[in-house]
């Protein structure tokens, strides 16, 4: 017992020394991906592995890492030397995780050889998150899962995954429902992550359910007990009859509103063209909808009653967020307050900063002096427009005057100030967001940033990255990872170990494989699949075009998503959002133009003490 608990310590000490190498060689190398470390982490050894690693990285990058990059959207920050930093599949793997995995995943697809098990968990750093949907696509081509899945389309309907996974057991409580557990797989790591990934899920699904059908419940009872006790209240909107707790009254005329009415007006307003009909802006709450003799109605909804009514429609957990955030950047808009925003969600940060007069000098941008003096010229043959400007301007009334010249260029000028203080690097404070970003590109922030980047060369990176991701085969023996260029499928590794590129399955004497008698014997007339037989071609790698072309718009579709792009042929379209019109008016505001011209004419820096 002592020699176990021994070995076991100095595997676990050894896990941690990868780790925390690891850690480092992310944290030099922020581009490459980590499945490079990890592949040369275990290529060297002894006490200077991690200085010979970082020294063939910086000496001969480009055949190490072969490809394999970072896209832009999977550059994140590491600033801290943590493993915490790197995500959980992208570690180092206990050996009791990685048995109880592979055992797992023999006991699933008993139809799969164990080496094609092997070869992908090696692909996937043995994480059985990621191994189980590309084992489930290779079990789905073998010929004994489609007559499995032909006799069963009649014994079970249900095409939930999550339902169907070989690690939940059914058992009866108490009551004769149906209750999800994990059946025991010997390894706590992996007994965590099946929780966290497959039965915490379920429970919420079902738990969501519940909850909606009580919900359902109570509310016809309720209705039901109103009804006896001759207790409804008619809706001044809608004119149909609900009991009061479903009720509320504005805050002039006590009209009675139901919560239906409130929910469907929240819809107009946020998805529809009610915005401006349907909130008083000044309060910020939501106006009274009842149909009077008049139509004069100057009350409106509380707001605790607007939240009630929310909470109880269709995701109304989402809905609530969403209004609460509209309302939030219409109150900053109107404050007209310089903002710098998250490109992702609606948080915004003033950038206004007190600076003490005298600290400061400003001069002409002569870092561009082309640009700066064809502004200036172009001021100078505008000039008859602003003299108009500067006589009119007194003359206007007081709610629609514009602020003088010298007040917008003082704030423009301060503003010009803030900019050159604001760090580029801007870290969103929502609890739900918490994205770097830019705040000059208003891109995502990775180290190291290059602002304006390309969106097309930004894209193509993405496109590329997983399309070679798609074709890529990792020996189960060694670690190394390779694509096949040419040849046939027989693919032998440097270490010896010989699989097949169509199915993983190891060929190798020592693993038990046929060579070459596991490809087609059959002689084809015309060239195609043979029809006499399942085995793979020795020479034709089964839809390796539409597996490419999968995996491109997969990621093409990720990435337009994470940018906030729409697709449409082959274009570059913005998704039309609140947050980035309300930008678009606050930049072409009078205001807005005076910073404008400033910010490019003139430049400012801290006065020498």
């Amino acid at each position: 017992m002592t020699n176990v608990d021994g070995k076991d310590a100095r595997d676990e000490h050894q896990l941690n020394e990868l780790n925390d190498e690891l850690a480092v060689l992310v944290k030099i190398f922020p581009d490459v991906l980590p499945e490079v470390f990890r592949e040369m982490l275990l290529r060297f050894d002894g006490q200077s592995r991690l200085e010979l690693v970082a020294n063939q990285l910086l000496l001969r990058q480009d055949a190490w890492v072969k490809g394999r990059w970072r896209t832009a959207t999977e550059r994140t920050e590491a600033d801290a030397i943590d493993v915490s930093q790197i995500p959980e599949a992208d570690l180092f793997r206990r050996n009791s995780y990685r048995w109880a995995v592979k055992a797992a995943l023999l006991q699933e697809f008993k139809t799969l050889s164990k080496s094609t098990v092997k070869a992908v968990l090696a692909e996937q750093n043995h994480s059985y998150t990621l191994a189980r949907p590309v084992l489930k696509k290779i079990a789905s081509k073998h010929w004994r899962s489609s007559l499995s899945k032909f006799f069963s389309r009649w014994a079970r309907r249900s095409e939930d995954d999550t339902e169907m996974h070989a690690m939940i057991r059914w058992t009866k409580s108490t009551d004769g429902s149906a209750l999800p557990t994990l059946k025991a797989t010997g390894d706590a790591e992996l007994d965590d992550e099946l929780r966290r990934t497959v039965l915490v899920p379920l429970y919420a699904q079902y738990k969501a359910l519940q909850e909606d059908k009580d919900w359902h419940l109570a509310v016809q009872t309720n209705l039901e007990e109103a009804k006896d006790a001759d207790a409804l209240f008619e809706c001044g909107c809608c004119f149909s009859t609900t009991p009061f707790e479903h009720m509320t009254a504005c805050t002039e005329s006590v009209h009675f509103i139901c919560y239906g009415c409130i929910s469907n007006s929240i819809n107009e307003a946020l998805f529809g063209q009610g915005w401006d009909r349907n909130l008083h802006h000044d309060r910020g709450l939501l106006r009274c909808m009842a149909l009077t003799a008049n139509d004069n109605c100057q009350g409106c909804i509380p707001h605790n009653a607007t939240q009630r009514a929310i909470y109880q429609s269709r995701k109304g957990v989402q809905l609530a967020a969403r209004f609460e955030s509209r309302l939030a950047e219409e109150a900053l808009t109107m404050a007209q307050v310089p903002l710098v925003r998250c490109p992702v969600c609606s948080y915004a940060e003033a950038t206004d900063l007190y600076l003490p007069i005298g600290t400061l000098q400003y001069h002409l941008d002569m870092k561009h002096p082309f640009r700066a003096f064809t502004y200036i010229f172009l001021t100078l043959v505008c000039l008859p427009v602003l003299l108009f400007y500067l006589l009119f301007s007194p003359l206007q009334s007081p709610s629609t005057r514009i602020p003088s010249p010298a007040s917008l260029l003082q704030t423009a000028f301060t503003r010009l100030a803030n900019l050159k203080q604001f760090p580029a690097r801007f870290q969103c404070r929502s609890p739900t967001c918490s994205t770097l970003s830019c705040t000059r590109c208003s891109k995502p922030w990775r180290d190291p940033h290059t602002c304006f980047e390309s969106e097309a060369v930004e894209l193509r990176t993405t496109i590329e990255a997983a399309r070679t991701a798609a074709l890529k085969r990792t020996c189960p023996r060694c670690g190394l990872s390779f694509i096949k260029d040419s040849g046939c499928n027989k693919l032998t590794c440097v270490c010896g170990y010989v699989m097949c590129y169509v199915c993983r399955q190891g060929l190798g004497p020592m693993e038990g494989g046929e060579g070459y008698q596991h490809f087609c014997q059959h002689f084809r007339y015309e060239a195609g699949r043979c029809r006499e037989c399942e085995r793979c071609d020795l020479y034709r790698a089964e839809d390796e075009d539409a597996l490419v072309k999968a995996a491109g718009l997969e990621a093409e579709k990720e990435w337009r998503e994470k940018q906030g792009l729409a697709a449409g042929n082959g274009k570059l379209e913005k998704v039309s959002t609140v947050g980035r019109q309300q930008r678009v008016e606050e930049e072409w505001s009078v205001q807005g133009v005076v910073d404008w011209w400033v910010q490019n004419v003139f430049t400012c820096s801290l006065r020498s003490q």
